[in-house]
């Protein structure tokens, strides 16, 4: 007997904003993305979860730099949400220049989540960005690195890690540019375990064509509207 599944997509969207602080950004974000008829929108048309991130540095050296990670269950619906003429318009208004990109998890990608411990309430995102030469290939190279490694990963305050592949067009060949995204606890721990021997020795990077593009972002100072 099969299990049922329901599949869920990833949006990110990054760039640059118009504005010049964190939080003249914050005030626009929630004037334009969290306003509240596009929030109800963007919920019935399939945005299970929104959330805003920047550089673990904005506070003190603001870059312009704001990310989205949005999942959704309805493709169709995200692609009726982003054409209306409102919803484009606030976009413009908070970004001077962004990227969307639409991913779906690799399935056969080691992936896990655990529970965290109260009181350990920071979020931290690790991303990795780049092409591989082939999805078996990367496949096999991540889960036996990851695999190596989940143990340490816990010990230092990873709360997940998930892997995604892009997107490709209707008609186009299979996109090989993936996405590791994956949550800490702790900025301190994510840092120790990214530099220790046992992650730089386990030889996930081999994986990629290409050098892969790497950032870290954390939740900004003051209350932004997310779900």
């Amino acid at each position: 007997m099969m299990t049922p599944t329901m599949t869920f997509n990833l949006l990110t969207v990054m760039g640059k904003v118009s504005t010049d602080s964190v939080e003249a950004t914050r005030q626009l974000h929630n004037q334009t993305a969290g306003n509240p008829e596009g929030v109800a929108a963007a919920k019935h048309l399939g945005d299970m979860s929104h959330m805003t991130y920047m550089p673990l540095d904005a506070a003190t050296n603001f870059s312009g730099d704001l990310l989205f990670l949005d999942i959704w269950n309805n493709l169709e619906g995200m692609q009726q949400f982003f054409s209306d003429p409102l919803v484009q318009a606030g976009g413009s208004a908070l970004f001077s220049t962004r990227e969307a990109i639409v991913w779906r998890k690799l399935e056969g990608f080691l992936h896990y989540e655990f529970p965290t411990q109260f009181g350990q309430n920071d979020r931290i995102v690790g991303i990795v960005q780049g092409k591989v030469h082939s999805l078996e290939a990367a496949q096999e190279i991540h889960n036996k690195a990851i695999g190596s490694i989940v143990n340490l990963s816990r010990a230092n305050g990873m709360v997940s890690h998930h892997f995604y592949v892009r997107m490709a067009a209707p008609g186009s060949p299979e996109a090989l540019e993936v996405l590791g995204v994956d949550v800490w606890m702790s900025a301190e721990g994510m840092g120790r375990h990214y530099s220790s021997p046992e992650f730089q020795g386990a030889g996930m990077y081999p994986m990629f064509a290409e050098k892969p593009k790497q950032s870290t972002w954390v939740h900004p100072q003051g209350e932004w509207i997310e779900w």
